[in-house]
């Protein structure tokens, strides 16, 4: 494998950057899609591409902060508490607590 230099390696964040913006804009657009879809026509709602964005979305974000706490690891000055642990507690959380409201609401609607 070619060693790169820092303009092949501009040229690579930059081409996936694009990449990652054309997919989350056409997730986007498929669940707008799907929502009009469901509201006006009756189709019933398929949450797949919204799970998709959200999955990316979080990737992204989890890896940005585990790659920002593991640079400044080392440094004495700058101490910022562990926000990539937080963040996924806070997602468990959120996630545990909408699965036993929509578990809650899917019984009583019965």
């Amino acid at each position: 494998m070619k060693k790169m230099d820092e303009m092949d390696r501009n040229i690579r964040l930059r081409s996936q950057e694009w990449g990652f913006k054309a997919v989350l804009i056409a997730l986007a657009v498929w669940v707008l899609y799907n929502c009009w879809q469901t509201l006006a026509k009756g189709a019933p709602y398929q949450p797949l591409p919204m799970l998709i964005m959200c999955l990316g979305l979080c990737v992204q974000s989890f890896a940005h902060m585990g790659i920002k706490q593991k640079m400044i690891s080392g440094d004495e000055e700058y101490h910022e508490p562990n926000r990539l642990l937080q963040s996924i507690l806070a997602a468990l959380l959120i996630s545990v607590l909408i699965l036993a409201l929509g578990t809650y609401i899917a019984v009583i609607g019965r």
